[in-house]
């Protein structure tokens, strides 16, 4: 799967109960386990031993994770329960039909694009199992395989941060727009100049100048 080398296959079925029987969940992500989800499996195991790359300080072993849908939706709190109770690196492989959608934890999942099975592919950087998390994840949730500057995590951190003050700053912004009290108008523009700072810095770190 996914263009991986043969040594890295698997191919372990594991049964869905082994996920929901043991958990505590809400009725609702209980339909979506035995409502969207056929089966899981474990489709590959990239780790030092089968794949010849170094092991990783931060990651040794990343788990590729067959989820056989039941129908188009790739069901999110699904995979973030399954990544949450595995201490393991897990990329998750949700299929349906000819069709495979790709999907990590990074604080949250991240999900790329539907694609056909046989045109997906993954590049693995051989440097060490640290570099071949972080391209494979940053593969779907960046379309490209890594930056030198930071991890994966830190990105996916920095792209949250800024989003939370984006969203913010278009709040303190509209409040200046529509405020009338000279002093108080002058405090929001001191924020608004305030949060603009705090998104350039995160955005000059992000790039590594």
């Amino acid at each position: 799967m996914l263009g991986l080398p043969s040594t890295t296959e698997v191919g372990r079925r594991i049964p869905k109960e082994a996920f929901y029987g043991r958990l505590r969940l809400s009725a609702a992500l209980r339909q979506s386990f035995i409502g969207d989800v056929e089966r899981f499996a474990v489709a590959n195991s990239i780790k030092t031993s089968t794949t010849g790359i170094p092991d990783g300080e931060r990651v040794h072993e990343v788990l590729v994770v067959e989820v056989a849908l039941k129908n188009r939706r790739v069901p999110e709190e699904v995979l973030a329960l399954v990544a949450q109770e595995n201490p393991h690196k897990l990329l998750f492989a949700c299929t349906f039909n000819d069709e495979v959608c790709l999907a990590v934890m990074l604080k949250r999942i991240a999900v790329g694009e539907w694609q056909g099975i046989k045109d997906a592919s993954l590049a693995l950087k051989a440097t060490s199992m640290d570099e071949v998390w972080d391209s494979i994840a940053s593969q779907v949730a960046y379309g490209d395989t890594g930056s030198e500057a930071a991890t994966v995590e830190e990105r996916f951190a920095a792209d949250a941060k800024i989003k939370a003050l984006s969203e913010e700053l278009a709040k303190t912004e509209a409040r200046g727009r529509k405020e009338k009290q000279p002093a108080r108008k002058n405090a929001l523009f001191d924020q608004v100049q305030g949060l603009k700072r705090q998104i350039a810095d995160i955005e000059r770190g992000r790039c590594g100048q």
